[in-house]
């Protein structure tokens, strides 16, 4: 008998990364390429066939190891990845407008500021009304793309769009269409405020992670050796990597301190008003990759603050951060007043720098502000969601010996996960659910491979 095989697909925001993995979740095989966005200083877009070309190849060269057997059998196809970002489509299915990074500063917040107030939007949609939902990047496409407004019939989150790509339905799903501002979560349908701009854009079919989304047809010009696999949408990146790593269940948070600091927790449904509250704190609420539940997605500058402060400090390698970072364990930080007084997307206020600063005190200090930033969001999303039960820090700056000890004075015993390219393997999981080979597990259980 040829060995099954599950491929997980994560189109992030700087790499697209691939696993082919056995039902026993044994990785035989992993590709990646650069994410193939063309940049023109902080914008950035790509053509949408190439984004699929690119993705589809990369999950092919998962299967080229010798690790792989030749007779090896793709029964399910998995693809998660950002959220705000998506495909816009005329009626044939054909791309008619680029793909916008999800950061890019170009999407069209006015219009809809025109015909509803923030709040509104808050309570609707779940997220903070600027350049960075769908809806607004669609209306740029429809000023700046000639032809885009009259063609456009559908759009399809990124991950959407690669399902598509690979000849599945066009479908939405759930917690990547929370957040493109198109849907109202709570309603679980259609938003009709950016229906009225855009159009009826939301794919007839809204799905859950994990739910198939047809199968690659047995034809040119798909790839022969994926063609028959299920093929599913496993959700946001950042709940699939939680999901992979046992922490997308009730009670848990999950703390991923990569460049930026993701905070996520499961809950069942709220009303409006814990919606608005919550968002009003900039903290994303959307229905999470496990059914019927939502998730809060809460993001802080954490990562990318300590990259600067490494700048500044002058510690250009791992080996230097890691040494001041152990130094910062023994010093008293009471001895010098240097605190970090404001943190932003264009950079750090420093106050209190006088004689006496090292660098291990000062990377003391920022650590230790930079989580009490974070203890901040947390309580104030526990007090609305509940105490935690238990905790996951995940991300590479949960490596250093200064960020791991404030991380435990202020989450107490938390876990942590050796599982690498988690999102590609939390997706790989969703496709075997998708081809009837692994179960779904329930909101308090982490996923079982099957072995």
């Amino acid at each position: 008998m040829s060995l099954p095989l599950l491929i997980g697909i994560d189109v992030g925001t700087t790499r697209i990364k691939a696993l082919a993995v056995t039902l026993a979740g044994d990785v035989l095989g992993e590709s990646d390429a650069p994410t193939p966005w063309r940049y023109d200083g902080p914008c950035a877009d790509v053509d949408a066939r190439l984004l699929a070309d690119t993705a589809v190849s990369v999950a092919l060269r998962t299967l080229d190891p010798p690790s792989v057997p030749g007779d090896a059998d793709v029964v399910g196809i998995g693809v998660t990845g950002i959220a705000e970002a998506g495909a816009l489509l005329d009626a044939s299915g054909t791309p008619c407008a680029p793909v916008l990074a999800w950061y890019d500063p170009r999407g069209l917040a006015d219009p809809i500021r025109a015909r509803v107030t923030p709040e509104d939007f808050w309570r609707h949609c779940g997220i903070r009304l600027n350049s960075k939902p769908s809806l607004a990047k669609v209306l740029y496409a429809y000023e700046s793309v000639p032809g885009a407004r009259e063609r456009a019939a559908r759009h399809l989150g990124v991950a959407d769009w690669i399902v598509h790509a690979l000849g599945g339905e066009q479908v939405a799903e759930r917690s990547l269409l929370s957040r493109s501002g198109l849907y109202d979560v709570l309603g679980d349908e259609p938003w009709a405020p950016a229906t009225a701009l855009v159009g009826d854009l939301v794919a007839p079919r809204i799905i859950w992670a994990g739910e198939d989304a047809g199968r690659v047809p047995d034809r040119a010009p798909f790839p022969e050796r994926l063609r028959g696999a299920a093929l599913t949408v496993a959700g946001l990146d950042h709940e699939a990597a939680s999901f992979a790593m046992g922490a997308m269940r009730l009670g848990v948070l999950t703390d991923s301190l990569g460049t930026a600091e993701a905070l996520l927790r499961l809950f069942p449904p709220v009303d409006r008003d814990t919606v608005h509250r919550l968002v009003e704190r900039d903290v994303g609420v959307g229905w999470g990759i496990v059914p019927g539940y939502l998730c809060i997605v809460a993001g802080l500058l954490t990562g990318l603050s300590l990259e600067r402060m490494a700048a500044l400090l002058g510690l250009s390698d791992r080996d230097a951060r890691r040494a001041v970072s152990q130094g910062a364990l023994a010093v008293e930080r009471s001895a010098v007043p240097f605190r970090i007084a404001e943190v932003s997307h264009e950079g750090l206020t420093l106050a209190g720098v006088t004689e006496g600063l090292s660098p291990a005190l000062a990377w003391r200090a920022s650590v230790e502000d930079l989580t009490a930033l974070s203890t901040d969001l947390i309580d104030f999303i526990e007090s609305y969601v509940g105490p935690r039960t238990g905790s996951m820090l995940t991300g590479g700056w949960a490596n250093d010996p200064m960020v791991a000890h404030a991380k435990r004075e202020q989450l107490g015993d938390y876990a942590t996960s050796t599982i690498r390219e988690a999102a590609a393997m939390g997706a790989a999981f969703f496709g075997g659910i998708a081809a009837g080979m692994l179960q779904r597990p329930g909101p308090e259980a982490p996923p079982q491979w099957r072995g």
